[in-house]
């Protein structure tokens, strides 16, 4: 009887406090409006990113109630150009959210570290690591593999399978390209960092090692590890710490769950290969502080290197082939602007790269109109499309006019910011000619400035993405490349493309008619 009476006393608090908690509104956050019952409970955004969709339903939650919106019970989403620069931009208090802190989990990354002063540490200590120097010393592993991708997709056009352990279905002139990108970053990341590439582009396949704590060693499929580990922590990562923590213990045995385990793993194999097994070339893994030296007489900790690299391995791997997949998308579906690219292109193509068509970034950045395509697919489809979640702190802050008191989760999403109409003429079209002011559509100088405040496909201020010099090197190259070596067609004539935003949002598949040139 006793046990009954408290299950019922139990889940009436858990219905009522919710409601409670809004009418006492203690921060004067009811001022805001709210899609649904978002303003009660955060299962409203959970819904949706569990759906693999919540920026299409923020964006429309804008659309109808304004630039300021209640998504959470403690969380505004604001759409205010204003906004971006008040909360992502140097000079403010604004500190990362606790929602980083949670997929921390005890041992934060530096993307992953909430406190300003221990970023400025790890991220002092990792700067070099993308440096131009270093940057341009990985470009030739970079076009090696950029080839390597060119001549197994002319196997996959052909009808034919790579070898006996390609796992992806081969038709004759008809190919889904996006895990084939995907194979392509994960073995280039891995090269530039560790030498020791994965080797997905050799087998079609993603199976690589994952190391556990024990010293186990299992194999796991790369791709499916980081997207479900992805999807899982940013589904459980808003809640509270406590319930957090409680999620992960009762999801411990779920896919998700695991997969996290696996993805960590697959960073810890990485680095312990590397530290046992110097190369003969420098790699990027050459820079870490894995060693004292006079400078800096104590290293990174192992476990910290294992946090960093699982980082580099993430952004690396998933938001460059988002990038590369959604770009050939785009010049799939205007082919006007892939024959305009390819004409360009196919100017600087010297005697020395007749034969493979892959150009050196010196090269291809010579290319305006390349510079313009990569922007412009950046404005329209940013790989993180969600607004990053930050917290103000004591004293509170002022974003866009309204005043919000310390503790509350702010917010402003890239894709709504990429998509302003007021910024950006006809913003919902891929027309790479706004960025070159001499073509007939190139902008205005008020929408020049515009171009160049308010695409963000790196986030900006003292948190933007510190390997963007990187992705924009191998993204280059590879783009000129496949374009140089391939014609791309869409299978479907009117296929739109199909995204499952996790953390990242990214493109489901990519089934394109693609002909060798």
């Amino acid at each position: 009887m006793m046990l009954a009476i408290v299950s019922a006393v139990a889940l009436a608090w858990l219905c009522l406090y919710p409601v409670i908690r809004y009418y006492l509104d203690p921060k004067k956050l009811r001022r805001f409006p709210a899609p649904s019952v978002a303003a009660y409970t955060p299962l409203w955004g959970m819904y949706y990113t569990w759906k693999g969709d919540q920026w299409k339903h923020i964006e429309k939650a804008h659309a109808q109630l304004g630039s300021v919106v209640r998504i959470a019970p403690n969380h505004v989403s604001f759409t205010d150009p204003v906004a971006y620069k008040e909360i992502y931009g140097f000079g403010n208090t604004i500190i990362k959210d606790d929602f980083y802190a949670h997929i921390g989990d005890g041992n934060p990354s530096m993307a992953q570290t909430t406190d300003k002063a221990a970023h400025s540490t790890k991220r002092r200590y990792l700067a070099h690591v993308f440096s131009a120097k270093e940057v341009v010393a990985m470009e030739p592993r970079v076009m090696e593999l950029v080839y390597k991708l060119c001549e197994k997709l002319k196997i996959k056009t052909d009808g034919r399978k790579i070898g006996p352990d390609d796992e992806y279905e081969t038709v004759k002139g008809v190919v889904d390209i996006r895990p084939w990108l995907n194979m392509f970053t994960y073995d280039a990341i891995t090269s530039m960092f560790f030498t020791n590439s994965y080797g997905f582009l050799d087998r079609g396949n993603d199976l690589c090692p994952s190391l556990d704590e024990s010293g186990k060693v299992d194999m796991v499929h790369g791709m499916d590890a980081f997207h479900s580990a992805s999807g899982f922590n940013t589904l459980m990562a808003p809640l509270p710490l406590q319930l957090y923590k409680l999620g992960r213990k009762l999801l411990a045995y779920s896919h998700g769950c695991r997969a996290g385990s696996w993805f960590l793993g697959m960073s810890r194999y990485q680095v312990t290969h590397r530290i046992e097994n110097e190369p003969d070339k420098p790699d990027l893994f050459s820079k870490f502080p894995s060693k004292p030296t006079e400078k800096k007489p104590d290293p990174m900790p192992v476990s910290e290197i294992i946090a960093e690299c699982a980082t580099m391995l993430d952004a690396g791997n998933d938001t460059t082939q988002t990038s590369l997949t959604m770009c050939i998308y785009h010049l799939a579906k205007y082919p006007q602007v892939q024959k305009k690219l390819f004409t360009e292109l196919s100017k600087e193509v010297r005697p020395e790269y007749a034969t493979t068509k892959v150009l050196p970034s010196q090269v291809v950045q010579s290319v305006p109109y390349l510079r313009a395509v990569l922007d412009e697919n950046w404005r329209c489809q940013p790989p993180v499309t969600r607004g990053l979640p930050r917290r103000t702190v004591e004293g509170g802050a002022t974003i866009a006019g309204h005043f919000i008191p310390a503790g509350t989760t702010i917010s402003a999403p890239t894709y709504n910011l990429h998509h302003n109409h007021e910024l950006f003429r006809r913003a919902d079209e891929f027309i790479p000619e706004r960025w070159i002011a001499t073509e007939a559509f190139g902008a205005d100088e008020t929408e020049r400035q515009n171009l160049k405040d308010f695409v963000i496909p790196f986030s900006l201020g003292p948190r933007a993405c510190i390997g963007r010099n990187l992705a924009y090197m191998e993204v280059s190259i590879t783009i000129a490349a496949l374009v140089l070596n391939f014609e791309f067609e869409l299978a479907d004539t009117y296929q739109e493309m199909e995204t499952i935003e996790r953390f990242n949002c990214n493109p489901a598949q990519l089934v394109l008619k693609i002909s060798p040139r």
